[in-house]
């Protein structure tokens, strides 16, 4: 099977710039201009035109670019400004992901373009939107606002917008395998974009231009694979290479040099085929893209198998191997080893070749929960087998029977043969004769009582077997009844419990309200079961952001009943006015645990409480208080990239054995610190080689590894990184408790 085509899809309206060729005395010019220019007009666009420098490349100084123009929009009341920022913060949230923030940004500006009338935006901003419902797999709703965008670009008479829709529309038909109308779409974005290309004078223009004939000629090319045309593939690929190595863009080389490699393995010309797989491998480790060489090194390994120069192969699928385990691909993994079964099959090596298969199978397959199925099977199977085995006894002991009749039905014959002679020779032997029938007569007379004995014994058998099978058919249908009302039972309690999962939710911070509160953050809420023990908490008071995140005791349906005790006296304490210090929340809080639970500290009392890290951040000093209760505080310094662990106090929320005041900690927030805030169920994981916990120490090795990375970025980071350590060689531990991760950076 060949492993992933490269896809190339034109997205003219989102981007109207060079994103690879960055230009450093460009952007100081760009620069300079910002700091020394009065009017606001100007300092709009070139904010505008650095936002597209760096919104591929550094987070924090587009979405500061972006603030700005929000400022000058504000400060001028222009609606014009206004339709930019919204614009540009479109385009932030699309390359992060975030489809449906991106989604309601190009819809403002959708509505300020039709105010202005402006219709060449709105065109623009109507074909965006539809690239972000593409993006999500909703091509209903993409081909939609697609077909909006064109047909006001066509009466608007906006060539460069025709050719665009035109191949959004071609990628949405080919993702569908529509390839005729897919290709049709293509050929009429190349014929305008080549006649475009002899009108322009302009450097840059023709730069995007054939950027973008370049793309089509690749995406006409993917359709005469798909549809083995593999001779017009061919042309089209080579024409895009062409034009990608004059603009000297590498990641587009290597995906053509791969499709080119892969249209001369299916012609078999494998000499070819390697030669462009080589130079695909070459391009991408001088790029460092580890995803696309692996699979170039995995269409390797499969043509050195079709050639059957298998040590090659297993050269070529053990490099990719190392990659995948390298990036964490599992999908490239399972190729790899099943590449490598193939070659150890040819090799005639077939313990290897299994061990490689059963590896395949193993990252392919997934675990089901089928142990109450084998159950019931198991149980079945059992009264089956009794039932079989009665069944064959009382046939033996029939044909027992059987025997036995034959038996006396033999005997009476002889008696017959026997009396028959005795008359013809009675004269002679009357005495004797007599003796003999007479013994005869009492032989038959004990063999028909031990006939009779028989019959009732095989009779008595009978009904105890029947009594048997009647209670194995009674205890069938008793377990079949109590099953179904297990799982009625099962299903009624899990409903409940997916019920109080949305009201547990609901109390905490939506992601809107938490978007509205903080800039830049992220949140890995991992519960062990349906609902959790932990929660995380935000709100305001005044100037004051408070944040929390608890650990309450236990987990499942107790530590939820607990983390929603939690945040209801969180809301009722910061709705005092006197109670805005970390420390005094926390006190105020253990009082309202140890009152509600009727805690007496005696002994052999359940000790319900809660860990928490709490902090009151002052926006206006840029000063943030902390107190914990046996959870601590992480900043990561942005200058130094240095950890620094704020203990928390060593007791609980709750009743302890001594109780004194928590302490405040108050620390001043420097521009780009980030504060992480965490329950122990990330350390407390088991997994790794030994089947170990994590440890905080590892934890803090990750934040500070990865604390340059966008927020979002070290959340997936920390998700994966747990993630593998429950997943070793084969075993698989389940998740030891509840899981809240929380980062914070602080943008001032």
């Amino acid at each position: 099977m060949k492993s992933r085509l490269s896809i190339f899809s034109l997205l003219f309206l989102l981007l109207y710039f060079n994103l690879f060729a960055q230009d450093q005395k460009e952007i100081d010019s760009l620069y300079n201009v910002l700091k020394t220019t009065c009017k606001d007009t100007v300092k709009v666009n070139v904010a505008h035109q650095l936002f597209y420098k760096y919104v591929l490349r550094d987070t924090a100084k587009a979405k500061s670019l972006c603030q700005q123009i929000k400022t000058i929009a504000e400060k001028t009341n222009s609606k014009k400004a206004l339709t930019t920022y919204y614009n540009d913060m479109g385009i932030f949230h699309f390359y992060r992901g975030n489809y449906i923030k991106s989604i309601n940004f190009f819809e403002e500006s959708l509505l300020l373009r039709k105010e202005l009338g402006d219709k060449k935006g709105e065109s623009a901003a109507l074909n965006n939107i539809g690239l972000n419902y593409a993006s999500q797999g909703n091509f209903v709703k993409a081909i939609e606002y697609y077909h909006r965008s064109l047909k006001m670009d066509e009466e608007l008479g906006y060539l460069k917008g025709v050719a665009s829709s035109y191949d959004n529309i071609g990628v949405i038909h080919y993702q569908q395998n529509n390839y005729s109308e897919a290709n049709e779409y293509y050929q009429k974005s190349l014929q305008i974009l080549n006649e475009l290309l002899k009108k322009t004078t302009n450097n840059n223009e023709k730069q995007d231009i054939n950027k973008s004939i370049s793309s089509s000629y690749t995406n006409i090319g993917l359709v005469y694979y798909s549809q083995k045309k593999l001779s017009k593939a061919l042309e089209f690929y080579n024409k895009s290479l062409k034009m990608i190595e004059e603009l000297g863009d590498k990641q587009g080389m290597s995906q053509a040099y791969n499709n080119i490699g892969m249209v001369y393995d299916d012609q078999e010309n494998f000499a070819k085929a390697i030669e462009y797989y080589q130079k695909a491998v070459t391009m991408l480790e001088d790029i460092d893209d580890k995803g696309g060489a692996v699979v170039v090194l995995n269409n390797i390994a499969i043509l050195k198998n079709r050639q059957k120069n298998y040590k090659e192969s297993i050269i070529f699928s053990e490099k990719s191997l190392n990659v995948c385990k390298e990036i964490g691909s599992i999908d490239d993994e399972r190729i790899a080893w099943s590449h490598l079964a193939v070659s150890y099959k040819g090799l005639k090596n077939f313990e290897k070749s299994l061990n490689c298969y059963e590896r395949s199978m193993h990252l392919k397959d997934s675990i089901f929960n089928i142990e109450k199925n084998n159950q019931f099977s198991e149980m079945e199977a059992k009264y089956n087998n009794e039932k079989k085995q009665k069944e064959i006894e009382l046939l033996n002991k029939n044909k027992e029977l059987q025997k036995i009749e034959v038996k006396s039905l033999k005997l009476q014959k002889y008696a017959f043969v026997i009396g028959f002679i005795l008359t013809l020779t009675l004269a002679f032997v009357s005495f004797r004769s007599f003796r003999q029938k007479r013994k005869a007569n009492i032989l038959l007379s004990e063999q028909k009582n031990e006939i009779e004995e028989r019959n009732e014994e095989l009779n008595q058998q009978n009904e105890e077997i029947c009594t048997q099978r009647d209670e194995i058919e009674a205890q069938r249908d008793l377990v079949s009844d109590q099953k179904k009302q297990i799982e009625n039972i099962y299903s009624e309690v899990t409903d409940s419990i997916y019920y109080a999962e949305r009201i547990q939710k609901a109390v905490m911070p939506s992601a809107e309200y938490l978007s509205n509160l903080l800039q830049d953050y992220f949140i890995l809420f991992k519960p062990k079961d349906i609902v959790s023990g932990d929660f995380y908490y935000v709100a305001k008071r005044n100037q004051f952001l408070l944040i929390a995140v608890a650990d309450c005791t236990g987990h499942g349906v107790p530590g939820a009943f607990m983390s929603m005790l939690g945040i209801s006296f969180l809301n009722e304490i910061i709705a005092k006015d006197n109670i805005m210090q970390a420390d005094h929340v926390l006190n105020e809080l253990r009082e309202y645990v140890v009152k509600s639970l009727q805690q007496k500290g005696v002994s052999g009392e359940q000790k319900d409480g809660m860990d928490i890290s709490f902090i009151v951040y002052d926006t206006l000093t840029n000063v943030l208080q902390y107190s914990g209760a046996n959870s601590p505080l992480y900043i990561v310094s942005k200058d130094s990239n240095e950890l620094t662990e704020i203990k928390s106090d060593k007791m609980p929320v709750s009743i302890f054995v001594y109780m004194k005041p928590f302490t405040n900690h108050v620390i001043k927030v420097q521009q780009g610190d980030i504060i992480y805030l965490c329950s122990d169920g990330y350390s407390d994981q088991f997994g790794g080689n030994a089947g170990r916990k994590f440890y905080s120490k590892h934890l803090k090795q990750i934040l500070v590894k990865n604390c340059n990375e966008p927020m979002i970025v070290q959340k997936e980071l920390l998700e994966k990184a747990v993630e593998d350590w429950k997943k070793n060689e084969g075993v698989i531990y389940k998740q030891t408790d509840d899981i809240t991760v929380m980062g914070i950076k602080f943008n001032i």
